[in-house]
C-alpha cells in the first residue's frame, strides 16, 4: 500500500510540475543567485550552447 500511495503522489506531483512549468520557470529566473546557476547548467548542454551561438552569429 506504502509504494502505491508514493506512486500516486509521485504521479500527481509530475502532472502539477507540467501544467505549471512556466510560471515556475518564471519564479526561478526572477532570483538572480538561481538564475545564474540556471544558466550556467543550460550553457553546459552542448545542444543548447551550439544553438545559441548559432543564433547570435547566423548572417
Amino acid at each position: 500500500m506504502n509504494k502505491w500511495a508514493y506512486s500516486l503522489l509521485v504521479v500527481a506531483v509530475g502532472w502539477l510540475a507540467y501544467r505549471y512549468r512556466y510560471r515556475m520557470a518564471d519564479w526561478a529566473l526572477r532570483i538572480p543567485s538561481l538564475r545564474k546557476q540556471l544558466i550556467r547548467f543550460a550553457l553546459n548542454i552542448p545542444a543548447v550552447r551550439g544553438a545559441l551561438v548559432w543564433q547570435m552569429l547566423r548572417p
